[in-house]
């Protein structure tokens, strides 16, 4: 932990701030889990309660679907959790052929085999 100074000339324990202390009141959340898991019966799908993602690979290489097509709809899924399936197909749909391959490679990296 950082020392902050304080106006009289000691010193004092500083918290260190991030976005996690400061928007949910100082408690941390729950990390996000990318998870690869082909026995599933969609391509993927997200549990809100448990903050899992789990994407079926295998589906994608046997029906030849687009694997960075899941990961970003599953990852809008994630940004905007009150926006119904309609919503989420139509954005992806329109923001997939603007994604850097910056961005790509994160998103494929979340499932990467460790």
């Amino acid at each position: 932990m950082r020392k902050a100074k304080a106006k009289a000339g000691r010193t004092v324990a500083a918290r260190p701030r991030t976005a996690a202390t400061r928007s949910s009141g100082g408690r941390r959340k729950k990390a996000w889990r990318w998870v690869v898991d082909d026995r599933m019966r969609d391509y993927g799908e997200i549990d809100y309660e448990r903050r899992i993602v789990r994407i079926n690979r295998a589906l994608h290489k046997r029906e030849g679907e687009l694997l960075i097509d899941t990961l970003f709809h599953e990852e809008l899924h994630r940004m905007f959790p009150r926006l119904g399936e309609w919503a989420i197909c139509l954005m992806t749909r329109a923001l997939l052929p603007t994604l850097s391959r910056r961005y790509k490679a994160q998103l494929y990296a979340r499932i990467r085999e460790r």
